[in-house]
């Protein structure tokens, strides 16, 4: 903790020092200028309107009006710098009487400066590349405060798809995948943050310059054994040589809870508790004479009627966000520096004592500082490192434990206050919501993180020319402690004749500190790196060692090494040709079968460059490319070092029986048996594809077939039954997947107003070739469905009368049928073949998926004059969504989706089966019936801004200022029709925290 607090201390001196710099040069900058007027027009000499314009390493900048003409203030033998994407850059020195006129020359498609794409450890021209890489530059990302950074990415990138699975304040839950399911196991995408594994959920956008994905064998296969999933690189900020900036951004709005459970009032649900118990041949427990006290409010403390969602939800609750960066510097050193702060609230109400406040909160603090160093003419030092700070507070007995309390204590289970001001409750229901939120304390769970990354080139030109060593070191720590306050309350049902008290009271008192979580985590790579040119050829060589260890105090190391290296050579910036290595191990399998070697190559061809298509004026640029190869999977599921059989000793009599009156003895037990040819799935990857531009480089298009076949997928074995032992896992099961992936971009400028749009989509299908679910019939096997099919039983509406069910096969899933309960087909049994009997061999498989087969994204921006518009909708088609603990999770929670069940008046419309107590396995059996479609489109993202005009701008010594309203979850379109979100439809009900919108107002200012 000393560390992190001198660090810390560091931090804004640093910011100041460096602050207090860049002010001074201003001021000299100011004090000897004069204005200086040009025009910049383009290779036809035409004006060219928008163009940035500064002084090299200084603050502030213009543009260019339409007619190409810019003023500026500067000094004699000051560095113009000229720059418009698509262009470029021109520098002009300056001299005392200049009459400017500069040309911008145009960049071939997919070559200019801006168009850099990260791929590992090196840096490529889009127009370079044959792989499918995908890259999006934060500058395109909303500014909103959410404490996931990830759901701002959802719809802007091709072939990435998320999903959000937390909720929470302080949760980072995101399903990060690369194209599709591939596996039958672990799916997710690796993440790497500036050459090293870790991930940026938690980073502020502030931090971030661009995000990468790759997708197919050409950059997979460099990472081998960590490669299979595909990847996520997140590249952090630089210092710019060419000038220095300071800019300011502030958030402050409302998070709006939505889809919360609707729950009954108190003689609804009596009413349905009812009705619940007579269907399970019971007596009603309520008389009418009750039934009417709930419906006529008699006597609150007798018959109380609770809303726990009202009354201790929230409606709205704040978010903040600000964050401050300032980048700059010259050639020999760049900086970059950074800090935010996250202020996020929860939806709780009444959770302040004198004490404490226990509602649901989070704060997070982001320091980041890179700076780039000249050592000499050879040597260059980079240092990348970055702090946060985190703390979490949840009430004391748990955010599970609240929500719990709230969406499934039964409206009528007691008075929140007795008459006496006492806490209510009941022999079965002692929790009650103002006790856990006001008398049960609550806990503070803090982290403080470091991540750095440092990394030196030492330029070998003097020896051989192009030639370079490159090392970087990585090293990120994570301390955790968690502290608080505990407290007890007691609660008191006084509708029994005698009082009577459960739980046992305490006073506040200090939460025992304890230390958790933490871990230490390196990455080191080291290697050379060959960049020349001869005439019109190129060739890029890059040959790597890595080691990465991920350790904490309470498990084994984690640990795998390799080698990776990649040659990629371009014959007149026309034809391309890569090819990339990985040789990957990892110690999770057994000596001898532990490293892979994994190989891939690629192609790429300019063909707009050959003669036969530059006449076509309509098309500005088209690329084909392609590649294959082999990339490793070495996620397996299971404990450590699954080649090797474990065993338990037994001190106490808990191991196996012996004699011929059995009686456990002291002994060892085997825990598992080992498999010593356990090793990695393997990944055939295949991708075809394009990229286009037409009509002047205004529309973009790119798409990509991609196929992928996955071996040696971990899959369960059959052991004879006199082993004694449970099945261990094989490499026996393969998927293949294959589908189209497409992008597309448009943008113009008509007068004032300037147009762009986008949308991508991925449509996939999988098939698994080879599996064994043990114990499972042949026709519920997995093999020829999709990867993550689903076995159910097929529904056939609900029972309607006895005598249906008379006259329909005996259903043995729990006890007797009734009329309203769901009826199924009877498929087959041991035999295969129907035999009257509804039991567990009339399962069977169908395509049906959580993950979706398409997802998609569309928005655009538009801005005219000082105005400007922007907006991101995401959308996802092929997902499957099972409702039933939504509308049948037991008499507790019986809530406004119940009153859509069977009764004998509604048989015919009913929605839902009839309500139960006790005998519910036939209807919460996994079945169609309960599977809806989970497609939805939502509007992820949204602002509407207005820029400070120039003259004002400059009268207050602004580069720019900008206001704007946004959001981030603004609506969402489905199916559904039960009030909830697809995207994660527990959300508001059950244990799980409401699902919000957020809404904020803006500023953003750049000096």
């Amino acid at each position: 903790m000393k560390f992190f607090s001198k660090y810390l201390l560091l931090c804004p001196v640093l910011c100041i020092l460096l602050v207090t710099k860049v002010f001074s040069q201003q001021k000299e900058v100011i004090a000897g200028s004069v204005v200086y007027h040009g025009t910049v027009v383009d290779d036809q000499q035409k004006p060219l309107p928008g163009v940035s314009v500064f002084i090299q390493e200084r603050r502030g900048q213009t543009q260019t009006n339409k007619k190409g003409e810019f003023d500026i203030k500067g000094s004699k033998n000051d560095v113009l710098i000229v720059k418009m994407p698509g262009y470029f850059t021109s520098q002009v020195v300056l001299s005392i009487g200049d009459s400017l006129r500069i040309t911008l020359h145009s960049a071939p498609a997919d070559a200019g400066e801006d168009d850099d794409a990260n791929i590992p450890f090196a840096v490529r021209k889009k127009r370079e590349l044959s792989a499918a890489v995908t890259v999006l530059n934060s500058d395109a990302i909303p500014q909103l405060p959410t404490n996931d950074l990830r759901n701002l990415f959802s719809g802007r990138v091709s072939g990435l798809y998320q999903a959000q699975v937390g909720t929470a304040p302080g949760t980072t839950a995101t399903t990060v995948m690369v194209r599709s399911m591939n596996s039958l196991s672990i799916n997710n995408a690796r993440i790497f943050v500036d050459g090293t594994e870790r991930d940026y959920a938690d980073m502020d956008l502030s931090e971030i310059a661009s995000v990468t994905v790759l997708k197919d064998a050409a950059t997979l296969s460099w990472y081998g054994l960590r490669g299979g999933n595909g990847v996520v690189m997140v590249n952090t900020k630089k210092g710019d040589p060419t000038r220095s900036y300071i800019r300011f951004d502030s958030q402050v709005g409302l998070q709006e809870a939505v889809n919360l459970i609707k729950p009954l009032n108190s003689y609804d649900y009596t009413r349905l508790y009812n009705e619940a118990v007579v269907n399970d041949g019971g007596t009603a427990p309520y008389s009418q004479t009750v039934l009417d006290a709930y419906r006529n409010g008699t006597s609150p403390y007798l018959y109380p009627n609770n809303n726990f969602v009202a009354d201790y939800l929230r409606k709205t609750s704040p978010v903040q966000r600000y964050a401050f960066s300032m980048g700059g510097g010259k050639r020999t050193v760049r900086y970059f520096a950074s800090v935010s702060y996250l202020n996020q609230n929860g939806f709780f109400k009444h959770t302040e004592t004198p004490s404490y406040n226990s509602n649901i909160s989070y704060k997070k603090y982001n320091f980041r500082g890179n700076i780039d160093f000249e050592a000499s003419k050879y040597l260059t030092v980079s240092l990348n490192a970055g702090v946060r700070i985190e703390n979490r507070i949840t009430p004391g007995t748990g955010l599970t434990d609240v929500m719990n309390t709230i969406f499934n204590t039964p409206p009528n289970a007691f008075p929140v206050l007795n008459a006496d001001g006492t806490l209510g409750g009941a022999s079965q229901f002692t929790k009650n919501p103002l006790g856990l939120l006001q008398q049960s304390g609550y806990v503070s769970d803090q982290n403080r993180v470091l991540l750095a990354t440092l990394n030196i080139k030492q330029r070998l030109d003097f020896w051989v020319p192009g030639l370079s060593f490159n090392v970087l070191g990585s090293y990120d720590g994570v301390g955790n402690y968690i502290s608080g306050l505990s407290q007890q309350y007691t609660v008191s049902d006084q509708t029994l004749a005698t009082p009577q008290n459960y739980l046992t009271a305490s006073p506040v008192g200090y939460r025992t500190t304890t230390y958790g979580n933490n871990a230490l985590q390196n990455e080191f790579w080291a290697g050379f790196d060959y960049d020349k040119e001869f005439g019109s050829h190129s060739l890029k060589v890059s040959l790597r060692g890595q080691r990465f260890a991920d350790k904490a105090p309470e498990r084994l190391d984690y640990r795998n090494q390799g080698l990776a290296g990649r040659a990629d050579y371009s014959y007149k910036q026309r034809y391309f040709a890569g090819f990339t290595a990985g040789y990957s191990g990892s110690e999770n399998f057994a000596p001898g079968k532990r490293y892979g070697f994994f190989p891939a190559g690629s192609a790429g061809w300019v063909i707009s460059e050959e003669n036969f298509l530059k006449k076509l004026s309509v098309i500005s640029y088209l690329k084909a490319r392609a590649s294959y190869g082999l990339v490793g999977n070495g996620d397996i599921d299971g404990d450590r070092f699954p080649f090797e059989s474990f065993y338990s000793r037994n001190l106490t009599g808990g191991g196996y029986s012996f004699g011929s009156t059995p009686a456990a003895t002291n002994s060892a037990t085997e825990l598992n048996l080992g498999n010593p040819n356990l090793t990695w799935e393997t990944i055939r990857m295949l991708n075809a594809g394009f990229d286009a531009r037409f009509f002047n480089n205004s529309l973009g298009l790119s798409a990509d077939y991609y196929y992928t076949r996955r071996s040696n997928i971990l899959t369960g074995s059959v052991y004879p039954s006199l082993i004694g032992q449970s099945a261990g896992l094989i490499n026996l099961g393969s998927v293949q997947s294959r589908g189209v992936e497409m992008s597309a971009s448009y943008t113009r400028r008509i007068n004032k107003l300037t147009i762009g749009l986008n949308g991508n989509i991925l449509i996939s299908k999988s098939k698994v070739l080879s599996d064994r679910l043990v114990g499972v019939p042949t026709y519920q096997q997995t093999v020829g469905h999709i990867a993550g099919s689903t076995l159910v039983f097929l529904s056939d509406g609900l029972f309607q009368s006895q005598a249906e069910i008379d006259n329909s096969p005996r259903q043995t899933l729990s006890g007797k049928a009734a009329p309203g309960d769901i009826k199924y087909k009877d498929i087959g049994g041991p035999n295969g073949v129907p035999d009257g009997i509804i039991d567990n061999n009339d399962q069977i498989r169908i395509d049906k998926s959580t993950l979706p087969h398409t997802y998609y994204g569309f928005g655009g921006n538009f801005q005219y004059g000082i105005f400007d518009l922007t907006f991101q909708f995401q959308g996802v088609i092929g997902r499957t969504v099972n409702i039933q603990g939504l509308v049948n999770s037991g008499p507790s929670s019986f809530n406004q989706l119940s009153l859509r069940r069977f009764t004998p008046d509604n048989a015919a419309n009913a929605e839902f089966p009839r309500l139960g107590i006790a005998d519910r396995g036939n209807n919460t059996a996994a079945s169609d019936f309960w599977l809806r479609s989970g497609n939805y489109l939502k509007l992820k993202t949204a602002e509407i801004g207005v820029n400070l005009p120039n003259n004002l701008s400059t009268r207050f010594g602004l580069n720019n200022a900008r206001f704007y309203i946004g959001g981030l979850n603004l609506f969402t379109t489905n199916d559904l029709g039960i009030g909830v979100d697809p995207e994660i439809q527990i959300a508001g009900r059950g244990t799980t925290y409401p699902y919000s919108k957020i809404y904020t107002l803006g500023l953003s200012v750049n000096f």
